[in-house]
């Protein structure tokens, strides 16, 4: 789960690597040729900024100002000259709707964004508090970069606090209708949002649902079988970094469910055309 995490964080953000390159990066160590270094460091970031918000999760220690901070700097770390630091410039949002508030207002804003938080445990769900701050803390857009990838781990950190035992993956290939759920939020629909991180968590909880039981696992030439796809064009999928399949000695597997999953996604890709 913080392969597939960090693989989709970053790819939302542009990064470049693969998932099996990113698998590379964080189990082996590897620096991926002909890919930007910036990229191959961001990977090796994300794993000790999940580790950093499940500690403070664990300490039930409070989400705050110096903790956000502390947090960009590790995702940051090596990729931007400043981080965890404030911008101190303006700046534009692509796409969005609005502009981000001046740069000199920004550490009053973030503090007045924890005390709603603290404010506010009670008053809504854990999804719907989750999902109200990732979009609140996005709007004020406190760093230069970065914005995205603290405020879903932070999202993560508000779930867990309230007993979620998981990460909440919004996946790459639902960028779009993240962005868009986002848009109709900075329009006054907040609720489009909230409905999409519902979906994300309901979607990730059944994955972990799954792996409670003993998950069925085929070789690609199994695979091949109850697909349209050749087991060849399937190898070469997963070297990719395409479907989420695993070696196991020197032979690609997959699990039923990520076969699944993968051909839904090409059948929803045809209906579009």
């Amino acid at each position: 789960m913080i392969i597939e995490y960090t693989y989709d964080t970053n790819a939302i953000e542009g990064n470049t690597l693969t998932l099996n390159e990113t698998r590379l990066v964080i189990e082996e160590g590897l620096t991926i040729g002909r890919k930007p270094l910036r990229d191959v460091q961001g990977a090796k970031n994300h794993p000790e900024a999940i580790d950093f918000i499940e500690s403070l999760v664990y300490h039930m220690e409070p989400i705050t100002e110096e903790k956000i901070l502390r947090l960009h700097e590790i995702i940051l770390r090596g990729i931007e000259a400043n981080p965890g630091k404030y911008r101190s410039s303006g700046v534009r949002v692509a796409g969005a709707s609005f502009t981000p508030p001046r740069s000199s207002e920004v550490p009053q804003l973030v503090r007045e964004l924890l005390d709603w938080l603290n404010r506010n445990m009670e008053e809504y769900s854990p999804v719907e508090l989750a999902a109200r701050f990732h979009h609140r803390f996005v709007t004020i857009h406190p760093f230069p970069e970065g914005n995205g990838r603290t405020a879903r781990l932070l999202l993560n950190a508000v779930l867990m606090r309230h007993g979620y035992p998981f990460l909440i993956n919004i996946t790459n290939r639902d960028r779009a209708k993240y962005l868009e759920a986002l848009r109709e939020a900075d329009q006054g629909n907040p609720e489009a949002f909230v409905n999409f991180i519902a979906r994300s968590a309901e979607r990730v909880l059944d994955i972990y649902l799954n792996a409670i039981e003993e998950p069925v696992v085929l070789t690609l030439k199994e695979a091949a079988e109850l697909s349209p796809y050749s087991e060849d064009y399937l190898g070469l999928l997963a070297r990719r970094g395409r479907v989420a399949a695993f070696k196991k000695g020197s032979r690609w597997m997959i699990t039923k469910d990520e076969l699944d999953e993968y051909l839904d996604e090409m059948k929803q890709r045809k209906r579009k055309k």
